[in-house]
């Protein structure tokens, strides 16, 4: 596995700690030390002794620069491939190593399957859900996603990979592995109902403010709060929250903010079409919505005068896949890329 930071909380670091318990895995991480300003003393290759490993790109490299401008930290990254030779490649970033890295897999590693999870984040950071930039600008990289296989964790990320080109055999829907969230019980109902709302567009803004001009005009009406996933933390919001509304439902965020909710119990308000409308089943997850301020203010105060409905809907959302669950189904995934040879790229076309 490759990581842009050695983080405990994230997903490669979680992957590394289930697969010490897998038996017949034997798992290790690679991570890039921040590059424009390394912690002091940090040498190239500090193992620990969870089985990760901190690489130290040169001082001033950054991660949208394309190359790797430290040829010594390239001819170590290839000794250690050659030294411990994995038979599969998970990769949850690119940048950290430099354009270089990508030719460095196929020349040390030529039979082994990659896989590159495709956060929103990482899509949107290289040009596949907006404009080309850095990386994707440079074709090794577009004949290097050609022959990965992605690993996307919503289905709303499908229109732009497949849009630019690539293999759909090679595109897999494939949640995260889940969290241990801790118990997170629904706020009181007395207040009544605060309604965590997601907008990432200039409509769904508009429609969320039209829907709370509507609700003022009522006394005891719910409180929407709308909230920015990018500067508010996902869980704080979540767990002061009896409902998340997503009025977006093909955002490429909507679908794992929906899972997260509805880990944590919250049902959740969205369009009754796209990838959340089969993520959100109406009277099981949460209910489907027309999405305009009218319907939206009928639905929020109908659940104003009956809260009790929301702790009933909250009831009956089914409990998310467990940690091991998760590890389980991503190891099944590994055993089942090194068995099928479609899977491998050529490495001539790198």
């Amino acid at each position: 596995m490759v990581a842009s930071r050695r983080d405990p909380e994230a997903a490669p670091y979680r992957i590394l700690t289930a697969a010490a318990e897998e038996p017949g895995i034997e798992a290790r991480l690679l991570c890039g030390a921040g590059g424009q300003a390394p912690p002091p003393g940090m040498r190239l290759f500090q193992p620990f002794p969870d089985g990760s490993f901190l690489a130290e790109a040169e001082p001033g490299f950054d991660a949208t620069d394309v190359t790797q401008r430290d040829a010594d930290l390239l001819r170590r990254l290839g000794t250690w491939l050659d030294d411990w030779a994995p038979q599969i490649v998970h990769l949850h970033d690119i940048a950290p190593f430099g354009l270089e890295f990508i030719g460095l897999l196929r020349r040390h590693l030529p039979a082994a399957p990659i896989l590159l999870s495709l956060r929103p984040e990482l899509a949107a950071r290289l040009g596949l859900t907006g404009p080309a930039r850095g990386f994707l600008e440079q074709a090794p990289l577009r004949r290097f996603l050609a022959e990965t296989t992605l690993l996307l964790p919503c289905e709303s990320l499908l229109p732009a990979c497949l849009e630019f080109g690539l293999d759909p055999a090679r595109l897999l829907v494939h949640p995260p592995l889940p969290r241990l969230l801790p118990d997170c019980p629904l706020p009181p109902l007395g207040r009544f109902l605060v309604v965590a709302a997601y907008p990432a567009h200039a409509a769904e803004r508009a429609l969320l403010a039209a829907t709370e001009a509507l609700l003022a005009r009522f006394p005891g009406a719910p409180l929407l709060q709308i909230a920015d996933p990018a500067a508010t933390p996902r869980h704080a919001a979540l767990e002061g929250a009896h409902l998340l509304l997503l009025p977006d439902p093909e955002g490429a965020d909507a679908e794992s903010l929906a899972r997260l909710a509805l880990a944590l119990g919250r049902p959740v308000v969205c369009a009754g079409r796209g990838p959340l409308a089969r993520q959100v089943q109406p009277g099981r997850d949460g209910w489907h919505v027309p999405m305009n301020a009218t319907a939206l203010a009928d639905l929020l105060l109908g659940l104003a005068e009956a809260p009790e409905q929301v702790s009933a809907m909250a009831g009956t959302i089914l409990p998310p896949p467990s940690p091991a669950e998760g590890a389980a189904a991503l190891f099944a995934l590994y055993r089942e890329a090194l068995a099928d040879p479609v899977r491998i790229a050529p490495p001539e076309r790198i």
